[in-house]
């Protein structure tokens, strides 16, 4: 049996949604060969962090990073007319888009490759949809980078590191990159708060300052494959809630707990505050709470 361990921030809701990514990549990956994958969270006062298991040898977290490092990536959409905005590599596939018109800055796609001689894919699009669930979007293509630039940006940095020196702790791994997902706060800048907008330092006139801050392309990344087949609990239009648990679940249960308790195992809640930077574009995370953070309790 394979198990890694990595460190996680419960109070980062793309830290815990590219936790779900791993278990979902590696399930692909390793499950029907190796049998059961399964994961879960742990919680002490030397740290939190996120647990991955394996009947096989491989570790889960390296494979799964290997294999999103190799990939080939391919925008899939219903139409030939259709194509992906900004260059990504279109492919035709009758019925992708359950979205009665779908646009071409927001195609799903699909990262392919192989693993142990065998060629998997992993999809991702989960805002592309078109389905009536909370799609927790805090992008908006048509007024900014579409998803096959953010998707690069992420792509452009992760192929640049070595996987061993990443995988111990990749959600804490930093660049300074264009645009992500939006779905790791940590990534966002409020000129307010900050005193400054690197966007208008580098587009401004007398620009040329190419000030950007630190991003976190691995989280990111596997963020939006966690989020592929799970979602958390929508609560209005600025606020949702998501969950971690610490028994050992296989994915088709953690993709519930996200969204809430599942009756059994210890559980926490948190809510995620959330609104428009500006009208029509992008949305940021202002703030992360826990719901009842007194009866938490402590793994040891």
């Amino acid at each position: 049996m394979a198990q890694a361990s990595i460190p996680v921030d419960l109070f980062n809701p793309g830290q815990v949604f590219a936790c779900m990514g791993i278990l979902e990549g590696a399930n692909i990956l390793l499950g029907n060969a190796q049998g059961h994958v399964c994961g879960r969270f742990v919680w002490s006062h030397s740290g939190d962090r996120f647990c991955i298991k394996t009947d096989g040898n491989e570790n889960p977290v390296e494979e799964v990073l290997k294999f999103v490092k190799a990939a080939e990536v391919k925008w899939l959409s219903p139409r030939r007319d259709l194509k992906e905005r900004d260059d990504g590599d279109t492919e035709v596939l009758d019925g992708i888009a359950a979205s009665e018109n779908p646009k071409n800055a927001d195609l799903p796609g699909v990262l392919r490759g192989v693993h142990n001689g065998n060629e998997y894919k992993i999809t991702f699009g989960f805002w592309a949809d078109g389905s009536s669930r909370f799609a927790t979007t805090f992008k908006k293509s048509t007024n900014g980078a579409s998803a096959y630039i953010r998707l690069k940006n992420a792509l452009d940095a992760i192929r640049q590191w070595e996987t061993k020196d990443v995988a111990a702790d990749p959600l804490n791994k930093e660049a300074r990159t264009g645009p992500l997902f939006r779905l790791d706060p940590r990534g966002s800048v409020d000129p307010i708060q900050g005193g400054f907008s690197p966007d208008s330092l580098r587009k401004g006139v007398g620009g040329g300052l190419d000030v950007r801050v630190a991003t976190y392309p691995i989280c990111e990344l596997l963020a939006i494959i966690g989020l592929e087949h799970a979602r958390p609990e929508r609560l209005d239009s600025n606020r949702f809630a998501y969950c971690v648990w610490n028994c050992w679940l296989p994915p088709v249960l953690a993709r519930a707990a996200i969204g809430g308790p599942l009756g059994f195992g210890r559980m926490r809640r948190f809510f995620v505050e959330h609104e428009e930077v500006k009208k029509g574009g992008d949305r940021k995370m202002n703030q992360v709470i826990e719901d009842e953070p007194s009866n938490r309790g402590a793994d040891t």
